[in-house]
């Protein structure tokens, strides 16, 4: 009796699958304390007398808003700095993800279909992430002078570029930036959809190819669904880069003629010409990226989620 009272009274067996689990979420703390400790170490700590900076006054340290009313006036002032930067840095995102990327799309299309001289295109289209920046914007600018190349051009036809030149102008400077970043922006995508091209399984092609589909419809209904993947994710980076698109300001224009962008703002408050090596505006520059940071975060998990609702082709 006492040996069945014992056996009554003695724990059950724990099951396996739950000590499994416990190791199995004992090994994914161990693997995520690393990450999370070092952001706490190197981003929060670091940034925190940042953020409390937006909350303080410049001249006294006393806590305040003043700063996001500073940037929310300079944010609707048709003529202010902030606005200016938003207007130009949203311009580049916007080519970064309706110009560039699909013309690379095309263009990496027709390489992985090996056209005529494609190895010759291939080394042209990287080029530009070959050579200086420096070099490149150079030539860029020699270019567009109006006693280079693209004046004598204009005038073959009739037209005459400022003598100022197309940078000297706030109506045409950002634009022409913008164009420096299009002749220069295809090669990280194209190096990216190009090796998941190459991963497109040939057969798939070949019977397409069987069935008489045009090279529109092989790419469009084809090709594209297949490295959606690689589309996908290009997006979300572009997105994360909401508020921090630009071009190579400080090399063209150093932000003159209306041609700044948020982060080259940011840039020249801290970095700039003023008797501190900036502008001193430190308060106000954490306020304005305290601020584009809680806007574009929910932008960029929204889109991360729209992206995965979208279903992937297996192959």
């Amino acid at each position: 009796m006492e040996n069945d009272k014992t056996l009554l009274t003695a724990p059950a067996p724990k099951p396996k699958h739950t000590a499994k689990k416990r190791k199995e979420t004992l090994f994914l703390i161990c693997m995520l304390a690393l990450p999370v400790l070092q952001w706490l170490v190197f981003w929060l700590y670091v940034n925190f007398s940042s953020i409390m900076l937006a909350f303080q006054d410049q001249r006294t340290g006393e806590f305040t808003f003043t700063n996001f009313a500073m940037f929310w006036d300079s944010l609707i002032s048709p003529y202010g700095e902030i606005r200016i930067a938003l207007k130009n840095t949203l311009i580049y995102f916007c080519t970064s993800l309706f110009v560039i990327m699909p013309i690379a799309l095309v263009i990496s299309y027709f390489l992985y279909k090996r056209v005529i001289f494609y190895k010759g295109f291939r080394v042209i289209f990287y080029l530009p992430a070959i050579i200086s920046g420096v070099a490149m914007v150079a030539v860029f600018t020699n270019f567009i002078d109006p006693t280079g190349p693209l004046g004598t051009i204009v005038k073959l036809f009739g037209g005459e570029i400022p003598p100022e030149g197309l940078l000297g102008r706030p109506t045409t400077a950002t634009w022409t930036i913008v164009a420096y970043c299009i002749w220069t922006g295809f090669c990280g995508n194209i190096l990216l959809f190009s090796g998941a091209m190459a991963r497109v399984p040939i057969d798939v092609l070949e019977s397409a190819k069987l069935e008489g589909i045009s090279p529109t419809r092989e790419l469009l209904s084809i090709v594209f669904p297949l490295i959606w993947p690689t589309v996908s994710t290009q997006i979300i980076f572009v997105f994360t880069g909401l508020f921090t698109s630009s071009g190579p300001i400080l090399l063209f224009t150093n932000g003159n003629n209306d041609t700044t962008t948020i982060s080259f703002w940011i840039f020249s408050q801290v970095y700039g010409n003023g008797a501190v090596g900036g502008s001193g505006s430190y308060n106000l520059v954490s306020a304005t990226g305290l601020c584009f940071t809680v806007v574009g975060v929910p932008i960029i998990l929204f889109v991360r989620w729209l992206m995965e609702k979208i279903p992937a082709v297996e192959y």
